[in-house]
């Protein structure tokens, strides 16, 4: 009888499978479109920066503080998400840097149980060469763990299983988190989920860390999905939220408790990611993504074949990654695991 009372209660599960369903295809009526018109909260005014942090902010691709837009909720007073933060060419840095950079030894991801050693090689070099192509790599990186990596099995942190954040990484939780005003906030694990069109992400809650007080930072690029936030319990009913390439969202206070999930990726028209000068349409101006028969002529006249080389590579990897993310979405979550207290686990 107990069984079947919490089956009957459990809220989220509907909700979950309704916008997980696949045929008919669910509505979207009441997902929450975060924009200019969205009236189900509030707007927050970032706080200020140094002259020297806005200038750090920028180098980090994000745009100054002044342009974001940042939204709570009134279902859900401590959760923010941030429109407008990240430039073009910002976004792309880090989705980069997402596939190119973090999914590299001694960092941890999935790859392992695919039987995918990856030694001295990036999984992006293996994955995008013709025999990683043919045998489909770049669609079986599902997570990669940085700083403290999580375990799956346990649940639990380790100063055993512990790497280094990278340092870029680091200072841009760091400084938006000082924006939306958590201070002295430090990255010290993250999860980089790889969603594809079918791929989803189950409730649950994130509670694994010893410091519960410090927000979740939360980073999308690439493709929309559907967020699902509830309370500490499934049988609160989920709001529905629209993520979108670009969006931080924050979970803090209660929400940094609550049951949350992702039940379908949406793929988008636009692109934000792509700056005008880095549209591969527009080739014949952009000297950092196309090699066209105009400028090799120039390259070869400047006697520097070596250059039209790098450019092109660059070309390559360039339309690599634009071709990944017109199907596919990643998000960085960052969390702080010790209290400020705390020097380690141990």
């Amino acid at each position: 009888m107990e069984d079947t009372v919490d089956i009957k209660e459990d809220n989220f599960k509907e909700v979950f499978k309704f916008y997980k369903r696949r045929k008919p295809p669910p509505s979207f009526k009441d997902v929450l479109q975060v924009n200019d018109a969205f009236q189900e909260g509030h707007h927050i005014p970032p706080r200020s920066l140094s002259v020297r942090e806005k200038e750090e902010i920028q180098s980090l691709g994000l745009v100054p503080p002044e342009g974001w837009q940042i939204f709570s909720f009134v279902s859900h007073p401590d959760l923010l998400l941030v429109r407008n933060p990240f430039s073009e060419n910002g976004q792309l840095k880090w989705i980069e840097a997402c596939l190119r950079e973090y999914p590299q030894n001694p960092n941890k991801t999935n790859l392992e149980s695919c039987n995918i050693t990856l030694s001295d090689s990036s999984w992006w070099d293996l994955a995008t060469f013709s025999e990683g192509k043919k045998n489909n790599l770049l669609k079986k990186l599902r997570w990669v763990t940085l700083g403290y990596h999580h375990n799956w099995d346990t649940k639990q942190y380790s100063e055993n299983m512990k790497g280094l954040m990278p340092q870029d990484l680091k200072r841009l939780c760091s400084l938006v988190a000082k924006v939306l005003g958590f201070q002295d906030f430090v990255a010290e694990a993250a999860i980089i989920n790889f969603y594809h069109e079918n791929s989803t992400l189950g409730p649950h809650t994130d509670n694994s860390e010893p410091n519960m007080s410090a927000p979740l930072l939360s980073f999308s690029f690439g493709q929309s999905a559907i967020f699902l936030i509830g309370g500490t319990t499934k049988q609160t009913r989920p709001t529905a939220i629209f993520l979108h390439s670009g969006d931080i969202l924050v979970m803090a206070g209660a929400t940094r408790q609550a049951f949350h999930a992702v039940p379908r990726i949406v793929l988008v028209e636009k692109t934000p990611w792509i700056a005008k000068s880095c549209d591969n349409s527009d080739s014949k101006n952009n000297d950092v993504t196309g090699v066209t028969s105009e400028n090799k002529d120039n390259y070869r006249l400047q006697g520097s074949i070596e250059v039209l080389e790098e450019h092109a590579l660059k070309y390559e990897v360039r339309k690599d990654i634009l071709n990944y993310v017109k199907t596919s979405r990643i998000n960085i979550n960052v969390r702080q695991v010790l209290k400020p207290t705390m020097q380690s686990l141990f």
